[in-house]
């Protein structure tokens, strides 16, 4: 999720300093800053996902212990 994060923050303040890849239009750029969104999306689920995966496991490791 962390990872995620500091994409999304990457790519923001590229935008907000409107900086961008020289010598290419200016439509590619608004389409990386959109990947660049997109992938920090999917990196923020899929550590949310995991997390809780994680989680749910450790709660069960932990609860068949107490029964035994």
């Amino acid at each position: 999720m962390a990872l995620g994060l500091a994409v999304g923050v990457i790519d923001a303040g590229a935008i907000f300093l409107h900086l961008g890849l020289a010598g290419v239009p200016w439509l590619v750029n608004v389409a990386f800053a959109k990947l660049g969104f997109i992938s920090a999306l999917g990196l923020l689920g899929g550590g949310a996902v995991s997390g809780r995966l994680a989680r749910r496991q450790e709660a069960e490791r932990l609860g068949s212990g107490d029964a035994a």
